[in-house]
């Protein structure tokens, strides 16, 4: 006998195997015993603390008073905004971290962008061109962005045929 319905679908009340069983997890269960014990585990963990535990310090510290994260710092590299292409702003990037005007982890960043950007600008212009081609067109000409604004500039070389 079979525990499917004729559409494939399991029959109510079936159980799937090692699916999960009903009612709060382990974790649940374990949160639900300790929380009643939370404000006692606390004070005693600042007492062996102020009497030099070097465990209980670090877990209070990690805990209660966490290392805040670092803001993102600002770079200027010279000549990326005015570079034309993806390649040349990427060379400015790689320069500045090379001389020393920004950190190598901030280079890092930057390139990463660099390279987002270039997979959108990629995947637009191949969604352009399929879109041409199911329209029975030719496909668009390549795109030309302003390397100080980022905007595409329409393509003045030629004019639309279609």
């Amino acid at each position: 006998m079979s525990d499917r319905t004729d559409t494939g679908l399991f029959k109510p009340g079936h159980s799937v195997k090692g699916g999960r069983t009903p009612g709060p997890s382990r974790a649940e269960r374990l949160a639900e015993f300790i929380e009643p014990h939370i404000p006692k585990i606390i004070t005693k963990a600042l007492e062996l603390a102020a009497l030099g535990d070097p465990q209980a310090q670090r877990l209070i510290l990690e805990r209660y008073a966490p290392i805040a994260k670092q803001d993102g710092e600002r770079v200027i590299v010279d000549g990326f905004a005015t570079a034309p292409t993806l390649e040349l702003k990427a060379q400015a990037v790689l320069i500045a971290v090379a001389n020393g005007q920004v950190t190598a982890d901030a280079g890092e960043r930057l390139l990463r962008t660099l390279d987002a950007y270039a997979r959108v600008v990629v995947a637009d212009d191949h969604e352009k061109r399929l879109k041409a081609i199911e329209d029975g067109r030719g496909g668009p000409k390549p795109l030309t962005i302003d390397g100080r604004t980022g905007q595409v500039l329409p393509d003045q070389s030629h004019e639309d045929l279609a």
